[in-house]
């Protein structure tokens, strides 16, 4: 029997309202995401990276194309509001993220309580989300401008994984951090990916760090794909495009 994708998008396009012309921030991209996979996408600054990732993590719809979720059609209200409750986002600029006022404890513990879990529970997770990505317990009543750029990104990381979604979509996580909180944190994410089976969906513009972290990269220039491709295998018949941008390593 065939396996289903976990996440599947088909012939996804998006276009952003324009004058007399809609802009195409994306156009014709296909991809199939495994359960357990560990899948990133390249691009450049404008490629479309982001606009798909927003789309795959069910913030935008696409103007046209389909989106599937374990083979069911992502259609109508409910079916989105299904599906965010088993995905997460990472997002680029973790002060941006949070809460300012309030504490850590309480940022990491906030999906809990939208979800309306019982007081110990939310006491329970929130202490082993931040335990999980190393925030000593110390910290966990300081404020986010108390902490580095690192922490409040790990911080985000375990407000993300508290409501433990099966797909979690990160959108340039590195960019912010320095060399030991970067290490850190690509340390976390191969830790829930191989130990609680998260399929991960990086998004970046460094070749390294995907190369590093992925199996299957998907590159996007001005909003097409240009390739996809298993970092596993030979790949003879890369595009130009994306053995200019490998080359660069």
């Amino acid at each position: 029997m065939k396996k289903v994708p976990l996440l599947s998008g088909s012939n996804l396009m998006f276009s952003y309202p324009g004058s007399r012309q809609k802009k195409k921030a994306l156009e014709d991209i296909d991809l199939d995401i495994f359960a357990g996979e560990k899948v990133g996408i390249l691009g450049a600054s404008g490629s479309g990276k982001t606009t798909l990732s927003l789309i795959l993590a069910g913030f935008e719809k696409p103007s046209s194309g389909l989106l599937l979720f374990n083979g069911n059609r992502l259609q109508g209200r409910k079916a989105y509001r299904d599906y965010r409750l088993r995905i997460q986002y990472l997002f680029q600029n973790p002060m941006g993220a949070v809460n300012r006022y309030r504490k850590i404890f309480e940022i990491v513990s906030e999906p809990l309580i939208y979800r309306k879990f019982k007081k110990e529970a939310i006491e329970s997770i929130a202490s082993e989300m931040l335990k999980m990505v190393g925030m000593d317990p110390l910290r966990w009543n300081d404020y986010p401008d108390q902490l580095s750029l690192g922490q409040i990104q790990r911080v985000c990381l375990a407000r993300a994984m508290s409501t433990g979604p099966e797909i979690l979509i990160c959108d340039e996580p590195f960019s912010a951090l320095d060399v030991s909180n970067r290490g850190k944190m690509e340390e976390i994410l191969l830790f829930l990916n191989v130990k609680h089976g998260v399929t991960l969906i990086i998004i970046s513009h460094e070749p390294k760090t995907l190369l590093h972290l992925c199996y299957k990269v998907l590159v996007l220039h001005e909003g097409k794909k240009v390739d996809l491709f298993d970092i596993t295998k030979e790949n003879d018949q890369l595009s130009e495009y994306t053995m200019k941008l490998l080359n660069q390593i």
